[in-house]
């Protein structure tokens, strides 16, 4: 079988860092979630958001500019990636959110990043 790779719509970007791939799982509960006089927590889960931190160090501007384009200056786009919860890859719609990035050359022709970091969160709960 293939290697599969990441994927924002059919753009596939250079790998991220070895720790520039991390999930996280935001859950919302409903208003009568809480603890009891007891301290025993009754909580009413009405859904999950799933995102992912992607980051990458010291690439050029170009592919910075190109991932960007793909990403950030739009509402949504299909991002091909590997799910934790179902250890399968899988496409959803997901957006952009906390974009940093830093230079550390602006000379003539050597334009290039620091990093490059970013939230991606699935439109749709999980």
């Amino acid at each position: 079988m293939a290697q599969n790779h990441l994927k924002f719509g059919t753009y596939t970007p250079t790998e991220p860092d070895s720790d520039g791939y991390q999930v996280s799982f935001a859950t919302t509960s409903s208003d009568k979630s809480g603890r009891t006089m007891r301290g025993n927590m009754k909580n009413a889960v009405l859904f999950t958001v799933e995102a992912y931190n992607l980051k990458w160090t010291d690439i050029t501007l170009e592919a910075a500019a190109e991932i960007l384009s793909k990403t950030v200056f739009k509402s949504q786009f299909n991002f091909h990636y590997f799910n934790i919860k179902t250890a399968k890859w899988e496409t959803h719609a997901f957006y952009v959110a906390n974009v940093d990035t830093a230079m550390y050359s602006l000379k003539e022709g050597e334009e290039k990043c620091t990093s490059l970091s970013f939230q991606v969160t699935r439109i749709d709960p999980s």
